[in-house]
C-alpha cells in the first residue's frame, strides 16, 4: 500500500478532505515514518509466522507514492487510526486523540502473530 493510500483512509477517518488541511498533509510522512517504527514488532511478529525475514528498521517515509512494505492489517487498520490520534491531538481534540490512539494499538494486537521457539535450558536442572 503507498503512503497516499494511507492518508486518504486517515482522511476518511476523521472526516476531512484531501488537501483540506495543509499542514496535515505536511507533516503526513514524518508522522507516519515515527508511527511505523512503533509498529514494527507487529510487523515482524507477522513476518514471522509468514516465514518471510524481519525487518532490522522501520522505512522512513519520505513521500506520499512510496510503498510502505507491512501487512494489510497494519497498514490499512492500524496506521490510519495512529496518524489520525496525532492529528486530533494538534487539534486540541484530546477525546478524539485518545480515541483514535487506542484503536492504533488495538489494531496493532489483532495484527500481532504468535510465534513458537525453541527453549534452551540455561539452568540444567533435573525434570520432576
Amino acid at each position: 500500500m503507498k503512503a497516499y493510500d494511507i492518508y486518504k483512509r486517515t482522511c476518511a477517518l476523521m472526516f476531512e478532505r484531501e488537501g483540506e488541511d495543509a499542514s496535515f498533509k505536511k507533516n503526513f510522512c514524518s508522522i507516519l515514518s515515527a508511527l511505523l517504527a512503533e509498529s514494527l514488532p507487529y510487523e515482524n511478529s507477522h513476518r514471522i509466522a509468514s516465514g518471510k525475514e524481519k525487518l532490522a528498521f522501520a522505512p522512513i517515509v519520505s513521500e506520499m507514492e512510496q510503498d510502505v512494505d507491512f501487512c494489510e492489517e497494519i497498514t490499512a487498520v492500524a496506521l490510519p487510526y495512529g496518524v489520525a490520534s496525532y492529528f486530533s491531538q494538534d487539534d486540541g481534540e484530546g477525546y478524539n486523540s485518545q480515541m483514535y490512539r487506542e484503536r492504533f494499538i488495538n489494531a496493532l494486537c489483532e495484527a500481532a502473530k504468535c510465534n513458537f521457539t525453541q527453549i534452551e535450558d540455561v539452568y540444567g536442572g533435573e525434570e520432576i
